[in-house]
């Protein structure tokens, strides 16, 4: 059975021990984070180190895959001069995301501000818009496409109301009482996204033409 935080002090150890002082940051976030995570989910984890090379990533994955459970990892792994200078509307989602194991991950990282949660609503609402289109015209799958659709589009709604609020409401079922009209109609089918493979026809459409509805006022008028 997979205990996560058991799974996590092991591994931060054997990053610590190898690493030593080029460990900047050991963190976590996804589903795990938010408490939101079933059998399937994977653990998102968040390193940060000195610098990056091919070779220290080579330990790595050798260190990741010396885990039980290694196939559950994933995540993100980066440089501390890059990610200094990675793009403000990124780091917005990173830093409220993610859990802190080893290290403080807003000592590595530039003020994040409003604009920035701003941004990243709108070029996460601009990404989902492109790929419903696509995804409705196109795909073989179009239940698949909605699967990924709504999973995606949390963050969009995450970032408007933090925006709006100042607040970052980490979880789905806290933001789902903070919200309504359209938001909510989409966070509710976020939350049940097992019911889409028993979508009618209609009802696939519907969803298509709700999301590109609301990704459209983001673009346009946000």
């Amino acid at each position: 059975m997979f205990e996560l935080q058991k799974w996590i002090e092991e591994l931060s150890k054997k990053l610590q021990k190898h690493y030593g002082n080029s460990l900047c940051f050991i963190g976590y976030q996804g589903s795990y984070r938010r408490n939101e995570a079933n059998e399937n989910s994977d653990v998102d984890m968040v390193i940060i180190l000195d610098k990056v090379d091919t070779k220290l990533l080579a330990d790595y994955k050798n260190i990741i895959n010396s885990m039980p459970y290694a196939k559950k990892a994933c995540g993100f792994i980066c440089g501390k001069e890059e990610l200094k200078n990675w793009s403000g509307y990124e780091l917005f989602q990173l830093l409220n995301d993610t859990l802190p194991v080893y290290g403080e991950l807003k000592d590595l990282i530039p003020q994040i501000t409003k604009n920035d949660a701003k941004t990243a609503a709108k070029i996460g609402a601009e990404n989902i818009y492109h790929f419903a289109c696509h995804s409705f015209i196109y795909s073989q799958d179009p239940k698949e496409g909605l699967n990924q659709i709504y999973k995606s589009i949390v963050f969009v709604i995450q970032a408007k109301y933090f925006y709006e609020s100042g607040e970052y409401i980490l979880t789905k079922k806290e933001l789902l009482n903070r919200i309504s009209g359209i938001e909510k109609n989409i966070l509710e089918t976020s939350i049940n996204r097992n019911d889409i493979p028993n979508f009618s026809e209609d009802k696939i459409e519907n969803s298509y033409s709700c999301i590109i509805n609301y990704c459209s006022y983001i673009i346009k008028d946000f």
